[in-house]
């Protein structure tokens, strides 16, 4: 008799197993589908900075091309057109003069060539209708500071293309404007690069504006809870990207699941042994899961020692300098870097900021120390030095992993400061009594890793005494309070101008916020720290 409703309890521990499985295996099936998803928006978001970055590029290129080859502005013409030939990801690309630059061109002059399919078309654009002296992106250029402007997107009435434009001015050595350059990107090209990220074939993704105006992808439709929705801000254009999988994914990947039990529950009793093995090997999984998350967090701690053991040892603090630094990684973890040491009168010193996150900037980020001090043990100039680098880890670079640089060499007895730059923020230049600071002139070049054979520019400089160098990474001025307001560089200047510990000021400002960006600083000064990090 004691077996008699034996198999209504084998029932109901079915029922209550089946319910269970299915609510596991959807939340585990779920959570795929998610993770697949961030890890394609990633993606997205890197093949999209890699594809912009050659905005600066053709910049660069029209900078070089005015200042030694154009005798007339008609010549750009020709030069753009070379630009879109060689970019298929630009739109449209122009030299925008100032007002009456050339007054036999009257008001307008700006040589442009623009993308029509497979044709390119050249024209010398501005009139009353397109007075370009109006548009966002000519005046963002001229307040946008040192660094580029991207504008919102925008309908283009004369391509009937809504598009978004990068541009930047170009001044002479006086500060007076030259002219500004611009390039266009379609939103429609940024959509074909995105679909061809689609994790799932009938995933899709939507392009809204910052204010939430649809841009392009699927027509707007009701994202409701039948579809997965994961969002996206893509800089530096501030637009928003929507990508959305059916729900049905997760459904098909546990069917599976399903049908078996279902066909167990017909043989009855089985089903109860079934079960039990199924729970004690998901317990021994979710042990062995338990166990490797440990193994890990102590493997990144070591590695966090090991790295925070590659840094300066001490500061130096004496009658002729005083060189300070600290990095706060902001995993165990981190890409920055700081590097100093004398060599008799001469101070040696490197700030770098590693692209991307985690484990494989950590490695790049120790290649990077190393060089530094292997090829810096023969190097005879920041120039050579920066070039043997780039040269290194630019080979053998599939991840287009790159970092950003200062390298300089302080002459102690006469302050004579000779450094070069790999697209890393300008060092703020503080005087002696703490007056209003400036930012060191640098001339960007490129990033570390991303093209070996590269030629660095060099440029020279005096650090007087009692005078400080602060040198910084992104983490610092890209710092957010709880309101989510950025520290930002006019805030920061302030900043090294008035307080004695930057970092604590730089901690005061975040407050109770977490930290997004690993924070590194490094201060140097001549005969008198003036600044502690």
């Amino acid at each position: 008799m004691r077996f008699r409703y034996i198999h209504i309890v084998a029932a109901v521990f079915l029922i209550l197993g089946m319910g269970v499985q299915i609510v596991v295996s959807y939340r585990r099936a779920s959570d795929r589908v998610r993770e697949r998803m961030e890890l394609e928006m990633q993606v997205a978001q890197e093949k999209v900075r890699f594809e912009l970055y050659d905005a600066y590029d053709a910049a660069v290129r029209l900078e070089d091309f005015i200042e030694d080859d154009m005798r007339r502005p008609e010549d750009l013409l020709e030069e753009t057109r070379a630009i879109l030939k060689h970019y298929p990801q630009f739109f449209s690309c122009y030299v925008a003069f100032p007002e009456n630059r050339y007054p036999e061109k009257g008001k307008w002059c700006c040589p442009c060539s623009w993308r029509d399919k497979d044709t390119i078309h050249v024209i010398d654009f501005g009139d009353a209708k397109h007075d370009y002296f109006t548009r966002e992106w000519y005046q963002g250029a001229l307040t946008s500071g040192e660094g580029a402007f991207w504008s919102h997107p925008y309908r283009d009435e004369d391509y009937d293309e809504t598009i978004f434009t990068y541009s930047d001015d170009m001044r002479d050595k006086d500060g007076n404007l030259v002219c500004v350059i611009a390039s266009d990107f379609s939103v429609s090209w940024l959509q074909r690069l995105l679909e061809r990220n689609k994790p799932f074939d009938e995933a899709a993704f939507v392009l809204y504006s910052s204010s939430g105006e649809w841009l392009a992808g699927s027509e707007p439709v009701v994202f409701d809870r039948r579809w997965v929705i994961s969002r996206k801000t893509l800089e530096p254009m501030g637009i928003d990207l929507v990508m959305a999988t059916p729900r049905r994914y997760i459904w098909e990947s546990i069917l599976p699941g399903i049908v078996v039990p279902l066909v167990v529950f017909i043989l009855g009793i089985v089903i109860v042994a079934f079960f039990i093995r199924r729970l004690m090997r998901n317990e021994q999984e979710n042990t062995r899961l338990e166990t490797e998350k440990e193994v890990m967090a102590h493997e990144l701690r070591i590695a966090h020692d090991i790295q925070m053991g590659m840094l300066p040892k001490a500061a130096i603090s004496d009658e002729r300098l005083a060189v300070s630094g600290t990095l706060i990684p902001m995993k165990e973890v981190g890409g920055d870097l700081y590097d100093y040491r004398l060599e008799g009168d001469y101070l040696w010193f490197i700030i770098g900021d590693v692209s991307g996150k985690g484990v494989s900037a950590a490695l790049f980020m120790s290649a990077a120390v190393n060089l530094f001090r292997a090829v810096g043990a023969h190097a005879h100039s920041p120039k050579e030095l920066m070039e043997e680098m780039n040269a290194v880890l630019s080979e053998n670079n599939p991840s287009l992993t790159f970092v950003t640089a200062f390298i300089g060499r302080l002459h102690i007895p006469s302050g004579e400061l000779l450094y070069c730059n790999a697209g890393h923020n300008a060092p703020l230049h503080l005087p002696f009594g703490h007056l209003p600071c400036s930012i060191l002139e640098c001339e960007p070049n490129i990033p570390l890793g991303y093209d070996g054979k590269y030629a660095f520019v060099e440029q020279s400089g005096v650090l007087s005494e009692g005078e400080t160098l602060v040198l910084y990474t992104d983490g610092v001025t890209e710092a957010r309070n709880a309101q989510r307001q950025m520290l930002g560089k006019a805030r920061w200047a302030e900043i090294v101008a008035r307080e004695s510990d930057l970092l604590q000021a730089v901690r005061d400002f975040m407050g109770t916020a977490e930290q997004t960006d690993d924070i590194t600083l490094l201060t140097i000064c001549r005969s008198k720290l003036n600044k502690m990090v």
